[in-house]
């Protein structure tokens, strides 16, 4: 080995053995070293496997280029790379996002989609210590409590960050060395955005003053490590899960924790889906001020819920109307954004029915429904996914309060997904 980015990242990647892995792949600098050293070092490493990924953005004039650039590179190297058009902007409407936010969610969810299309063991990403400070002095600017002032957004155990001890002067020699060609996003020249300030004039002052800060900021973010890890041995609430975009937790644990300890909870918990902000936080601390249930609508359509017994994260979409005809021969109606399939048996396998969920004003057994639901402490969520059945416009059957042998309710593998 030539120089010392390959010293070092060969010691980072020896967990490597056996392993097949995806490399996020844009094209600059960082990424076409990563790649380069792990492709030159398969054999060594005993890596099972190595292909790319490279997600086109689409957000500027040269994003084309940059994917044939990608294909190229790796056609060169003999490795497989897959490509992936994403609509950025179109993502964010939708969702109320950033440019940024909505690229990272987007080209995260397409890494983990190929992760799990293929089978492999992890998502290889070429960020490195000069990032890993960059994005320190972001969040510290950005407000973001001591807890998470170390690591990354959309933390997950399936991305692995070989890099991250190594500085930027490293790879430089690395690819000077090899004479590597590489794609520079001239828009990350562009001060307006607080991430390239931060690069281009924070961090050259900071070099230039005094080398020795750096090292100080990663002790910081250290510590930061350790006091997040310091409140999950401390936190004693067992989430719960029918699904992923589905899970619980006893409002009691929740209830028995410290301010500060509910509020890095909640970080935990958010942060796995989406880009979290104190707003969210606050929101949903200030429902537990309140003795009914409640809700509170959060990015990329997930709902917060405090309720009786439970509290519960999950995808709006579980909330939406639905209607569906049973006919004479049909006997399993299946719900698809409920993961349900409603199975009918003997006296009512043969009938003509209608499955739906409750409506304002619905009556059962001469009381009304939402009364119902609400003596017997049925949490709302619950309430708004529980299957009614009706014949003739009566109500046979309602799911968690009705008995009847001849309908069942199985849970089925799949759902809806935004």
């Amino acid at each position: 080995m030539n120089t010392l980015f390959e010293k070092f990242l060969y010691e980072q990647c020896r967990f490597l053995e056996g392993k097949k892995v995806i490399v996020a792949f844009s094209g600059g600098k960082d990424s076409v070293s990563l790649l380069y050293f792990l492709a030159n070092n398969k054999c060594l490493l005993k890596i099972s496997d190595i292909v790319a990924c490279h997600i086109n953005h689409q957000l500027r004039k040269n994003s084309d280029r940059d994917e044939k650039f990608a294909l190229g590179f790796c056609k060169k190297l003999g490795l497989k790379i897959y490509v992936f058009k994403i609509d950025v902007y179109e993502y964010a409407k939708k969702y109320n996002l950033s440019i940024e936010d909505a690229a990272r969610n987007l080209r995260y969810n397409r890494l983990n989609e190929l992760l799990e299309n293929l089978g492999f063991d992890y998502i290889l990403t070429a960020h490195h210590r000069d990032d890993l400070i960059e994005n320190f002095f972001i969040r510290v600017f950005r407000g973001t409590p001591l807890y998470n002032l170390g690591g990354f957004n959309l933390e997950s155990s399936n991305v692995k960050r070989p890099m991250l001890d190594i500085d930027r002067n490293l790879i430089d020699e690395f690819v000077n060395y090899y004479k590597l060609d590489f794609m520079v996003d001239e828009s990350n020249y562009d001060d307006r955005f607080l991430r390239n300030w931060v690069r281009n004039k924070l961090m050259s002052e900071i070099a230039n003053y005094n080398k020795g800060f750096f090292k100080n900021i990663i002790r910081l973010i250290d510590e930061s490590k350790e006091l997040k890890s310091f409140l999950d041995s401390k936190i004693n609430v067992h989430i719960l899960e029918n699904f992923d975009d589905f899970k619980f937790f006893l409002l009691d644990d929740f209830l028995k924790l410290t301010d500060y300890e509910k509020k890095y909870f909640l970080m935990s918990l958010l942060n796995k889906y989406f880009k979290v902000e104190k707003r969210h936080i606050n929101s949903i601390i200030d429902i537990f001020n309140y003795k009914e249930s409640k809700r509170v609508i959060l990015p990329l359509g997930f709902v917060f819920e405090k309720s009786y017994k439970y509290c519960y994260l999950y995808k709006k979409y579980y909330l939406k109307n639905f209607e569906i005809i049973k006919d004479s021969r049909t006997f399993k109606v299946q719900i698809p954004h409920l993961n349900k399939c409603v199975v009918f048996k003997r006296g009512l396998k043969n009938k003509s029915l209608l499955i739906r969920n409750r409506r304002k004003g619905d009556r059962f057994l001469g009381k009304k429904l939402k009364d119902i639901f609400i003596d017997k402490k049925i949490d709302l969520v619950i309430r708004d996914t529980s299957v009614l059945v009706e014949e003739n416009g009566n109500i046979l059957w309602v799911e968690n309060i009705s008995k009847n042998d001849d309908i069942e309710i199985k849970y089925i593998k799949g759902g809806e997904n935004d």
